[in-house]
């Protein structure tokens, strides 16, 4: 328990201090804050990350019930989008801050950010294994539906297939596919031991001073019915029928853990790259993250952690 409780210390501290660094030093003329975030956060996808995924998906064995992930992450994904769309409708909200809260009632932070490290808090390194194959469904998500749906909405730009293709945000992915043919050849992961604690913590400070920096305060209060209402979808709606779901099916007691924990996940920060990438409300995007990944992690983490 004890180390638990460290973990977690440690890991509010690498989501809050960068946060507030980076909308700290988002006003300073001196220094090109979100150039240097953007190098990055490039150079932590095709490193850092991109390791960590192949590392623990090589180490862990799979079975057979493992193909359930990716599409449950999919049907929670699903749920959100339809949630988004009735609630966006019921709040009233017109125009690009219609389309900006529909991508965030669907985009939840499942990656190792969020989803993926509470998962390797509470089982360890096949947790965060496990989390890993339930994300595969995530790029392959945004590219095809939320992109294809932002830039319809938003700025039109046209769709490149070699631009997709050799992305560094990818390169994670790539990583699955690399760990799963590693165990199709059955070439075993060597016997050695990797600070996987170091590694995440670096990657999560990375993220969140990057995110951070497109925050502002004073945007809280005037996105008041929006935050009201992701939080119900995010930590009511989708969690109660992925509940409902599970009880109907018969996988193991480690992958309904995962999938149940993964229902309860804040906005993610894809939600904020996508209106910044085809100009939707990316004041509206950030300040729905930041709100809703302060929500959970003050209330709905520790309730999980004790639960689970």
């Amino acid at each position: 328990m004890d180390s638990i409780i460290t973990k977690f210390i440690i890991f509010q501290l690498c989501i809050w201090v960068p946060i507030i660094a980076g909308a700290y030093f988002s006003d300073k003329k001196y220094i090109n804050v979100q150039a240097l975030s953007q190098r990055l956060i490039t150079i932590n996808l095709i490193s850092l990350e991109s390791f960590i995924v192949l590392w623990t998906i090589w180490g862990l064995k799979l079975t057979s019930d493992c193909i359930a992930l990716p599409i449950a992450g999919l049907v929670e994904v699903g749920i959100g989008l339809a949630a988004g769309i009735l609630a966006s409708a019921f709040a009233q909200f017109k125009g690009i801050q219609k389309h900006t809260f529909i991508i965030s009632s669907s985009l939840a932070n499942h990656g190792f950010t969020m989803g993926g490290f509470l998962c390797y808090l509470l089982l360890g390194e096949k947790g965060l294994a496990l989390s890993f194959i339930f994300i595969i469904y995530f790029m392959p998500y945004v590219i095809i539906v939320i992109f294809s749906y932002a830039r319809y909405v938003g700025s039109r730009a046209p769709f490149s297939l070699k631009r997709y293709i050799l992305t560094p945000q990818n390169m994670p992915l790539y990583a699955v596919f690399a760990a799963l043919l590693l165990h199709y050849f059955d070439i075993k992961r060597p016997l050695i031991n990797i600070p996987l604690d170091v590694m995440l913590a670096i990657s999560l400070t990375i993220y969140y001073f990057s995110m951070g920096i497109y925050f502002k305060f004073k945007h809280i209060k005037g996105f008041w019915k929006a935050h009201i209402s992701l939080a119900l979808i995010k930590f009511i709606i989708v969690p109660m029928f992925m509940f409902l779901l599970l009880l109907l099916s018969q996988l193991s007691q480690d992958i309904k853990t995962v999938v149940q924990l993964q229902a309860f996940m804040p906005a993610a920060i894809y939600s904020v790259i996508t209106s910044i990438l085809f100009n939707l409300d990316k004041e509206m995007a950030t300040s729905m993250f930041v709100v809703n990944t302060v929500v959970f992690s003050g209330i709905i983490m520790p309730a999980l952690i004790a639960i689970f």
